[in-house]
C-alpha cells in the first residue's frame, strides 16, 4: 500500500530467514535437541495515530494543445534552432515556443492564385456597383426632366393650348422615366451584394491564405512535432504539440470514504519518483462532483507552480494524506523489532507461538506492513488487537523453532 514506507523499514529490519536455514535442526531421530530460545512476547496493540494514505498521481501541464493547420498542404517549412550537436535543425521536443511563432508553413502558390482570382472577382464587382450607381444617376436626371417638361405640359394642357395626344406623350416619357429609376436602382441594389459576395469570398481566400503558416497560440515548450519537410498536412490534423509547463496538474482519484480528508484549495505535499527526497507543494484546484462510473472514485485535482520547469508530463508522483477516518486510525501496530522479512517469500511476517507435540514454537504470520511511526509498526493487515506475538529475538528465529517465554 505504501511502497516507500516499506522499502525504508525493509532496509532497517529485514534479517534474512534463508540464512538460518543452513543450522543444524534435528536429531538423527528427527527430534529437536536443542535448548528452546528465550523470546519476550507481547500483545498486540491498537495505533493511535492518523493513518497516511499514500496516493499515486500523474503529471500533466496546465494547458497543452494540439496545434493543427485548418488548410491543407504540403509542408515547406519548419521552424529551426541550434541543437545540441551545434547544427540548424527543426524544432525537437524540448524546444521554447512564444505564442504567435511560426511552428510550420505549407506551400502557399494554390492559396495565392485563389486569392488573386477573388480579389479579381472583386475588383470587376466594385466596377460594376460603380457602373450600375452612374445608370441610376442617369435615370434620375431622365426622371427630373421628364417630371418638368410633363409640368410644363400639364399647364399648357389646362389652358388648351396643347392637344390631348401631346399631353399623353409628355406622361408616358414621365412613366418610362420612373420605371428606368426603378431598373437602375434594382441593378445597384444587385451590383452591390455582387461586391459584397465577391469581398466575402476574397476575404476569405486570404483567411486561408494566412492559415498557411502555423502559429503556437501560447508561449510554452514543445512537446511533439509530427510533421516533416514534405509532409502533406491535412486540415484538422494535429501537426504539434504545445503545453504551459510553468505550472502543471497532478491528478488522483480517491473512494467517496476518503473525500472527506480533501478540499478545495487544501495544501498537498507531493514527492515524484523521478527526484527521490525532494518535496513539492501542490494545492487542491478542483474535486469532482461526481464518481467515476467504471472506478467508482472521484478525481482530485491538485496545482504545482513548476517555475524551474523540473516536473514534466506523464511523470509519478505520490500524495500523502492524513487519513480523517477513524476506523483507519484503528489499526494495530507492533514493535520495530517483531517486523521480520522472510527473503525467500518476500513477504514480511511476524512470529507468535504454538503448541505441537508437547512443546512451545513458533509460527510465521504473514502481513502487510504500513508506515513507521516512531519506533512503532501499523500493520495494515495479517493482525489484529490482542494477538501476542514475539517481540524480541524474532529476527533469529525460523518456524518451527522451539521457544520459551522470558519476562
Amino acid at each position: 500500500m505504501i511502497r516507500h514506507s516499506i522499502v525504508a523499514m525493509s532496509l532497517v529490519v529485514a534479517l534474512p530467514l534463508a540464512s538460518s536455514c543452513t543450522r543444524s535442526g534435528a536429531s538423527a531421530g528427527g527430534h529437536d535437541d536443542r535448548p528452546p530460545k528465550a523470546v519476550r512476547m507481547a500483545a498486540v496493540e491498537y495505533s493511535n495515530a492518523p493513518v497516511a494514505k499514500t496516493y499515486s498521481a500523474i503529471i500533466a501541464p496546465n494547458t497543452q494543445v494540439d496545434v493543427a493547420f485548418r488548410v491543407t498542404g504540403y509542408v515547406v517549412y519548419l521552424d529551426q534552432a541550434r541543437a545540441a550537436d551545434g547544427r540548424i535543425r527543426p524544432l525537437e521536443p524540448g524546444a521554447p515556443v512564444r505564442a504567435g511563432m511560426i511552428l510550420a508553413r505549407v506551400r502557399a502558390a494554390d492559396y495565392q492564385a485563389v486569392e488573386q482570382k477573388a480579389r479579381g472577382a472583386r475588383n470587376e464587382a466594385d466596377a460594376g456597383v460603380l457602373a450600375a450607381e452612374a445608370q441610376a444617376s442617369e435615370a434620375q436626371a431622365g426622371l427630373e426632366q421628364a417630371d418638368l417638361d410633363f409640368q410644363r405640359i400639364a399647364t399648357l394642357w389646362q389652358q388648351e393650348s396643347i392637344t390631348k395626344q401631346a399631353y399623353d406623350g409628355s406622361k408616358t416619357r414621365l412613366d418610362v422615366a420612373r420605371a428606368k429609376l426603378d431598373a437602375a436602382k434594382a441593378a445597384v441594389a444587385a451590383a452591390r451584394e455582387r461586391s459584397a459576395s465577391a469581398g466575402g469570398q476574397l476575404r476569405e481566400a486570404q483567411i486561408a491564405l494566412g492559415d498557411t503558416d502555423l502559429r503556437s497560440p501560447l508561449g510554452g515548450t514543445l512537446l511533439e512535432r509530427r510533421v516533416e519537410i514534405g509532409t502533406f498536412a491535412t486540415a484538422g490534423t494535429p501537426a504539434f504539440v504545445v503545453a504551459d509547463l510553468r505550472l502543471v496538474k497532478a491528478h488522483f482519484n480517491v473512494p467517496d470514504t476518503a473525500l472527506r480528508a480533501f478540499h478545495t484549495g487544501q495544501s498537498l505535499p507531493l514527492t515524484v519518483d523521478a527526484f527521490p527526497g525532494e518535496r513539492f507543494d501542490g494545492r487542491i484546484l478542483s474535486i469532482a462532483p461526481s464518481a467515476d462510473p467504471r472506478a467508482r472514485s472521484f478525481e482530485v485535482m491538485v496545482s504545482i507552480v513548476n517555475p524551474d520547469m523540473k516536473l514534466r508530463s506523464g511523470m509519478i508522483a505520490s500524495i500523502r494524506s492524513a487519513s480523517s477516518d477513524a476506523a483507519d486510525r484503528r489499526l494495530p501496530q507492533i514493535p520495530i523489532d517483531a517486523l521480520v522479512h522472510d527473503p525467500v517469500g518476500d513477504r514480511y511476517v511476524a512470529y507468535t507461538t504454538e503448541l505441537k507435540d508437547g512443546r512451545t514454537v513458533v509460527r510465521a504470520i504473514p502481513i502487510k506492513p504500513g508506515p513507521l511511526v516512531g519506533n512503532e509498526v501499523v500493520v495494515l493487515e495479517g493482525l489484529t488487537a490482542g494477538q501476542r506475538i514475539v517481540v524480541s529475538g524474532a529476527n533469529l528465529l525460523r518456524p518451527g523453532d522451539a521457544v520459551k517465554e522470558i519476562q
